[in-house]
């Protein structure tokens, strides 16, 4: 009975003060959105490979090597590595190599594109992948079995039953025969990596090469650690291992000056915890990473709008306390006790959160198809349902409701009923707590319109610095596995001869920026010059790749059909010349290793920016080493013919490569690809802002109206006076001003500092300008001011008459 007398009185108040009402329960819908979709997405993102079941005792080895430039961190690995832990460390439980390759696969003459796996028979023992037929512990006992996944076994097989099924499968243009051992299930979406079909490492046609080669590193490495295993010491115990089996490279490392760690070491061999690697951005390998930094900075976006939308809340409550005081004290004399009236107030607040919940929900089922699509989350609907995401919810719902209604309660309950009946007491509104929660909240306002300026004046910077090369004009066409890169580059050369608009073709061994089917990727090398590490990038590249892309030679000429001995020749950057440390490098002949006939130096270009403008320009060779592929195909076009060359180029690709899905894409749209974080952290920014601000002018506006309406007879008296409307508005809105011009110097500085650190992550990026975060906090000043004007210009506009006749 009581409980419904309190719901009764709560729903009434809520209903008679609807403005109050309804600019809570927005504030707080819109917060309770926004945290959902933010929150669920950090939860989903730190979710990755939790669902192995051995994922805590799982780690990836890398190389932690001191050179003269600094710390390298390497988490690719050597062919032997495996067996060699294996046979030396009882605590390697599992162990298993990991790389994937693109694969042609057939079965009764059908024919499909797909992705090989190569892994060792400990994959399905270590990882969580089940089986739907076969058995994961021996599925790859064989080296001639192949497990594929329930996808790609349907389409291939439709309801026949694979296993004992005979596939062929042709990579590195041979076909081989594999028996099909296992299916297995629906790869989840949080994970960093799984497979379309997985064959024994042993097959990869590379192997019998490098099988026995330390130097050789082109895998990533898993191993998973008995139980009860220290892994610190594990690692610690790897050293010595290290040590002799690497000593000349540490003897080089030593000898070019590089400076050691605290412990004395100059290569180490460390893990990475499984669980850990979604989040580590400090290496590249297998599978998608994110920054712990971007996550975290969304969870303090999301905790910045409920903050907002919690002090809209405490403040209007609050200020409407002053209406309800006599209300406050008739129930003090009647016998209400402090509980009770601080209950009553408290289920007020309880019930606007719990209302504001409530719509939140399905609106955030509303929200999250457009939110993945915007912002290109793969984030579902079922993580809402998890018990420790229903259990932080339900949490953060106790901690705001006793935030956002503990305070005016508590102000309620200290009220003294005599001076209230008697006319003699009268809250102080504009205290020390509404203006600290107004600074507050338009701090917050202030820094995330500062973090929006910033960070979009980076994305434009990335996506409008010279590169070095001709971007776009350059249509980049990945080869796939049908064909050899090679045969395709000279097929598409013929083919394209006579056409006008066609200005040249070459072919590249790496894709610059991101391609359409998603590659990107690099090779690294290193070798001695004058008993120094050399180490630098390099790529496999086509005739006229300097002409075709536009690059600046500054010495020496391009690769050309009209020198044989071209295939035993390298282009060189700046920084490669550099640091081989020659005043004319050209005819320097580079000694790569014994497996390589001498490359000589034929030409120099300018630096050129071949990764993303995270990374500084690093010393690169451009090389025609056969052995490399030839993997992107790259085609100058005139830009006044582009949509009828794609058309062209579309026919043409069919007839190379009929079974292959033409990805051909401008080189500007790839590196704009490489941006894609940066550009989806600049849109959170830019929503967060537009909600902040108008959260927090929401507040104003109500705050704005009740400071009105307690100075009523103050300003009819003014106005009796002779005050002008100017100077009424003056009056009101100058308070406000002065919170405002206090966010501003607390959040400015604050934007500065953060978003400094944040650009220190880009080898290139912009100066912060002093004038960019003073016009954030002035556009959050002039919205203010428009949202308080009018409330302060009505009131000024007021008969005084009536202004006194309300007291």
């Amino acid at each position: 009975m009581m409980i419904r007398n309190y719901l009764k009185i709560a729903f009434r108040n809520l209903v008679k003060h609807k403005t109050n009402t309804i600019i809570n329960l927005l504030g707080l819908t819109v917060a309770f959105t926004i945290c959902l979709l933010l929150v669920i997405s950090v939860y989903y993102e730190f979710s990755y490979n939790k669902y192995h079941v051995n994922g805590k005792d799982i780690y990836r080895p890398y190389f932690s090597q001191q050179t003269p430039e600094g710390k390298q961190l390497q988490p690719t690995m050597p062919e032997p590595m495996l067996k060699a832990l294996k046979d030396q460390y009882s605590a390697v439980k599992y162990g298993s190599r990991y790389k994937r390759m693109g694969c042609e696969l057939e079965y009764n003459g059908k024919h499909y594109m797909k992705q090989i796996t190569y892994v060792d028979a400990d994959f399905f023992r270590m990882f969580t992948f089940p089986l739907i037929k076969g058995n994961a512990v021996n599925a790859l006992e064989s080296q001639n079995s192949i497990v594929l996944n329930e996808e790609v076994a349907t389409a291939m097989f439709g309801e026949e039953d694979p296993i004992g099924k005979q596939v062929r499968m042709q990579a590195g243009g041979e076909w081989k025969v594999f028996m099909v051992s296992g299916v297995g299930e629906k790869i989840p979406e949080n994970s960093s990596f799984g497979y379309q079909a997985a064959i024994r490492f042993e097959n990869d046609d590379n192997y019998p090469n490098v099988m026995n080669e330390w130097e050789s590193t082109n895998h990533d490495l898993f191993i998973q650690l008995a139980p009860g295993t220290d892994p610190r010491k594990f690692e610690a115990g790897l050293q010595a291992f290290i040590n002799k089996q690497y000593e000349s490279n540490i003897n080089d490392l030593k000898r070019d000056g590089a400076r050691p760690t605290a412990t004395g070491q100059y290569l180490e061999l460390l893990m990475q915890p499984f669980l850990k690697m979604h989040t580590d951005t400090s290496m590249r390998g297998v599978g998608t990473v994110i920054s712990r930094t971007y996550l975290n900075m969304l969870l303090a976006v999301a905790c910045f709008v409920m903050l907002i939308a919690c002090f809209n809340f405490i403040n209007l409550s609050v200020g409407r306390s002053f209406t309800r005081s006599r209300e406050v004290g008739l129930r003090k004399t009647l016998g209400a006790m402090p509980r009770q009236v601080a209950i009553q107030f408290w289920g007020e607040a309880a019930l606007i959160c719990l209302l504001s919940l409530a719509i939140s929900v399905p609106l955030f089922y509303f929200l999250l198809p457009h939110y993945r699509e915007l912002f290109g989350s793969s984030v579902t609907t079922h993580i809402l349902f998890q018990p420790s995401t229903i259990a932080c919810i339900f949490g953060c719902f106790l901690l705001i409701t006793i935030i956002a209604g503990g305070y005016p309660a508590w102000i309620m309950t200290r009220m003294d009923a005599v001076k209230i009946l008697k006319g003699k007491l009268r809250l102080k509104t504009s205290g020390s707590l509404r203006n600290g929660l107004i600074i507050s909240q338009f701090a917050i306002a202030i820094l995330l319109i500062s973090c929006t300026l910033v960070t979009w004046k980076q994305l434009n910077y990335l996506r409008n610095q010279p590169l070095g090369y001709n971007s776009s004009q350059i249509v980049s066409i990945p080869v796939g596995t049908e064909v050899d890169g090679r045969d395709a580059l000279q097929l598409l050369r013929q083919k394209l001869t006579q056409e006008p608009a066609v200005l040249g073709v070459t072919g590249l061994s790496t894709n610059l920026g991101v391609g359409l089917d998603g590659g990107s990727y690099s090779w690294g090398t290193g070798f001695d010059y004058k008993e120094r590490a050399v180490n630098m990038a390099w790529m496999n590249v086509g005739y006229d790749f300097v002409k075709t892309m536009d690059l600046k030679l500054i010495s020496g000429r391009d690769f050309s059909p009209a020198f044989s001995t071209d295939s035993n020749s390298i282009v060189i950057n700046e920084q490669m010349a550099r640091q081989l440390g020659e005043k004319d490098p050209i005819g320097v002949k580079l000694v790569h290793d014994t497996a390589l006939a001498p490359m000589t130096v034929i030409g120099v270009v300018k630096d050129f920016n071949f990764q993303s403008l995270h990374t500084k320009v690093e010393p690169l060779g451009l090389v025609m080493y056969k052995p490399m592929p030839v993997n992107v195909l790259l085609v100058k076009v005139s830009p006044q013919k582009l949509p009828v060359i794609m058309d062209k180029l579309k026919a043409v690709w069919k007839e190379i490569s009929p079974r292959t899905d033409f990805k051909g894409s401008f080189l500007d749209e790839n590196i704009n690809r490489q941006y894609d974080r940066e550009e989806r952290f600049t849109r959170i920014f830019v929503y967060a802002a537009i909600v902040a601000i108008v959260l927090s002018c929401l507040g104003l506006f109500a705050l704005a109206i009740l400071a009105i309406m307690q100075r009523t007879k103050e300003i009819g008296i003014r106005k009796a006076l002779g005050a002008s409307a100017g100077n009424i508005v003056q009056l009101i809105t100058r308070d406000f001003v002065k919170l405002i011009f206090i966010a501003m110097v607390i959040a400015t500085p604050t934007a500065y500092y953060f978003m400094n650190k944040w650009l220190e992550g880009f080898a290139f990026s912009i100066e912060i300008k002093w004038w960019w975060l003073l016009s954030a906090g002035l556009l959050a000043l002039a919205v203010a001011l428009c949202t308080i004007g009018y409330q302060s210009l009505k009131a000024a506009l007021t008969n005084p008459v009536k202004s006194l006749k309300s007291e």
